[in-house]
């Protein structure tokens, strides 16, 4: 932020410079994102981009878009929509189908192949 008294700054295309030249002129001028904020404290300021001048009246402030046209363009370009969802049911799958049945199968030889004794005795 630059705090700027009697002189005229520019921020990209965006200009700022005491509206009259005689007056005592106070005022801040601060740069963020493209984005300019000029706020007069002391006395009138004239802010310009080229095309049109306003004037900012003491104690006011306003923001000015400091970005040109394709700078503009490429932030309001909106993003791509959703993902698409799955184009068919998940369990169709061959990558799914092979290893659910591998599991199944190695789950069933485990359970087949353990004994009839019992884990721990009744009786040691």
């Amino acid at each position: 932020m630059a705090t700027v008294q009697g002189m005229s700054i520019r921020a990209g295309e965006v200009a700022v410079q005491p509206a009259n030249a005689n007056g005592a002129t106070d005022f801040d001028v601060s740069d963020v994102d493209g984005t300019v904020h000029i706020a007069a404290r002391k006395g009138d300021v004239s802010v310009g981009n080229g095309t049109e001048t306003t004037t900012l009246a003491q104690g006011e402030q306003t923001t000015r878009d400091d970005r040109n046209d394709s700078q503009k363009q490429k932030k309001t370009r909106r993003a791509g929509g959703a993902v698409p969802a799955a184009s068919g049911p998940l369990l169709d799958s061959p990558y799914v189908i092979g290893p659910a049945v591998g599991a199944t199968g190695v789950l069933v030889y485990w359970a087949i192949s353990q004994g009839d004794d019992p884990a721990s005795p009744v009786d040691p």
